[in-house]
């Protein structure tokens, strides 16, 4: 392992990933990147990687319009395959009021979002083999889909290696010394100095900064998802449904499977370190009761169970962002399951701001502590 750098990220996944190679790109010195375990290996490799500028936040919307371009265009941007599936996404709310939606549409179409508003007649022609009431509206973003999380992290981590970057997996980091400007980082395979730390570690960035000196109030939630046989009546190709009146997402995982998930469920605190990667049976019965309030089909087609992933959140939903208190420590962290759609563009915002000291997009409501008088929604995610 070298012993100096310019520039040390903590955490390996899709903040870290794309953080990197931004900078590489800006060709920023010589950059580390040091995972404790294998690249994507945490939360990235589960998370259901929703692409989609459906916000109520314009900071959201233009890193989702932007992370959007980049997937649109990724074997000319980066190399290799997201696994960037563009096939739109359909929420399903009682009204377009953005409390209801979760999202506000002027805002979004003051940013060129392109959105189709459909009609019950229109849903029901759109996905025939769901039920939608009297009183139900839905919101299609043609250009929203998902990609392949883990994909995305390894093809962002190879160009950034392309571009220098040393990245050292299985690497677990002991301790962060700070004096007179610089940092130590001290690991179980040696210790490293360096002018900047980036702590992009997720589920365990609290006790990564707890190492600096600081407290950051993230949470560890237990997240749980759920595969199910794709029904023969249900078509292959077709949007994501966003069920915001039953709080449900369902989206292809390959041909023969889908993927479904809550959200705004209960939180479920768990230990990054020891923690239950299944979903328990009452998980599954509740999962399928929501599932076949909207699709009929869903009530016959067979069960693979799934697994829980882990989410970092802040105390309002939004991600600690930015430099930190300390000198020379930055922050990528607490994205709270809002973070995949975002990263590609979120690493080249803050790759922009330790390099030039500003970003094209201003993201400072996420700075932590929170600006005096900035006003910040709390999100349900």
């Amino acid at each position: 392992m070298t012993s100096t750098a310019d520039i040390v990220i903590i955490g390996g996944g899709i903040h870290g990933a794309s953080l990197a190679f931004h900078l590489a790109q800006r060709r920023a010195g010589k950059v580390v990147l040091i995972e404790k375990k294998a690249l994507a290996s945490g939360p990235t490799a589960k998370s259901g990687a929703l692409i989609r500028p459906l916000f109520n936040e314009a900071e959201y919307i233009q890193l989702v319009l932007a992370s959007t371009r980049m997937f649109e265009q990724w074997p000319e941007w980066v190399g290799g395959d997201p696994g960037f599936v563009q096939n739109g996404f359909l929420r399903i709310a009682h009204s377009l009021d953005p409390a209801d939606l979760d999202a506000d549409l002027e805002l979004m179409r003051h940013y060129q979002v392109p959105v189709e508003i459909l009609t019950v007649e229109q849903l029901r022609e759109m996905v025939p083999t769901s039920k939608f009431m009297g009183n139900e509206v839905g919101v299609l973003l043609p250009k929203g889909g998902f990609a392949d999380p883990y994909q995305t992290a390894l093809c962002l981590a190879r160009g950034a290696r392309r571009l220098g970057v040393e990245i050292q997996e299985g690497i677990s980091v002991l301790g962060l010394d700070s004096k007179e400007g610089a940092w130590t980082v001290r690991t179980d395979a040696g210790s490293i100095s360096t002018r900047l730390v980036v702590n992009c570690a997720g589920a365990w960035s609290d006790r990564v900064a707890a190492m600096a000196g600081l407290s950051l109030p993230i949470v560890i939630h237990r997240v749980p998802s759920f595969i199910f046989r794709r029904p023969e009546m249900m078509a292959v190709a077709g949007p994501i449904l966003s069920d915001g009146v039953n709080r449900i997402v369902l989206r292809s995982l390959d041909q023969k499977h889908l993927r479904a998930g809550h959200f705004g469920s209960e939180p479920d605190i768990a230990n990054p370190d020891q923690w239950d990667e299944t979903v328990t049976g009452e998980q599954l019965t509740e999962m399928g009761s929501a599932l076949n309030r909207r699709c009929d089909p869903m009530r016959t087609t067979a069960s693979f169970g799934g697994f829980s992933a882990l989410y970092d959140m802040s105390p309002d939903g939004h991600p600690i962002f930015g430099q930190s208190q300390a000198e020379g420590f930055w922050c990528s962290c607490g994205w709270s399951g809002n973070g995949f759609a975002p990263a590609p563009a979120a690493g080249l915002m803050l790759a922009q701001m330790i390099l030039a000291g500003k970003s094209e997009i201003d993201l400072s409501m996420f700075e932590w502590p929170r600006r005096p008088g900035v006003r910040i929604r709390k999100r349900d995610r």
